[in-house]
């Protein structure tokens, strides 16, 4: 129930993103922004997964499914949008891109094809099924936010203050994992 709920959620949340983008743009525009909003969205989604077993809200613990799978829809929005308002419908399109923007487009295929399996096995059978290896295979939760954050920095149309926020926003996730785990690694040798 929670994971529906978080899904609803992410569902608003993208119809307000594109209510947004069709007052301020119309056209081919709207298209490239609100496919960078569904990129950003995604890579938010991403790091409330990373923070939430430490976040010490447990609301946010119960909701990492939802939000996995939310970061996995806005992230295959944001490919399609991508596709029809930038490569305009042709994937031969990026070879029209220079050769950093081609660079930084693959990060993002990566992240998006290290994403798929997760967003497939997020099911409690996957779980049974998979055993230990499941949270071996979630554990690519990881080299996903950080694709998915350099393909946002190294490509993304925002001003360099979003990409600041992002970018310090991952950075504080790593700090506050590895300060609790570490605070936590000495309460149990005590």
């Amino acid at each position: 129930m929670t994971t529906l709920a978080v899904l609803v959620a992410a569902y608003i949340a993208a119809a307000l993103l594109e209510t947004v983008s069709l007052i301020f743009y119309n056209g081919h525009p709207q298209g490239q922004h609100l496919a960078e909003y569904y990129g950003w969205a995604s890579l938010a989604c991403l790091g409330a997964v990373l923070l939430a077993p430490v976040a010490g809200w447990p609301a946010l613990r119960s909701w990492r499914r939802g939000l996995g799978l939310s970061a996995c829809g806005f992230a295959l929005a944001h490919t399609a949008l991508i596709y029809l308002h930038v490569l305009g419908n042709n994937w031969e399109g990026i070879d029209f891109l220079n050769t950093s923007e081609q660079a930084a487009a693959w990060l993002g295929v990566a992240a998006l094809a290290l994403m798929l399996p997760l967003a497939l096995t997020s099911a409690n059978w996957w779980v049974r099924q998979l055993g230990r290896n499941w949270r071996r295979l979630h554990l690519l939760v990881w080299p996903i936010a950080l694709l998915s954050l350099g393909h946002a920095l190294w490509l993304g149309a925002s001003a360099w203050l979003i990409k600041l926020v992002a970018a310090f926003g991952m950075a504080l996730i790593l700090w506050v994992r590895r300060y609790r785990r570490r605070a936590f690694k000495e309460s149990a040798d005590v």
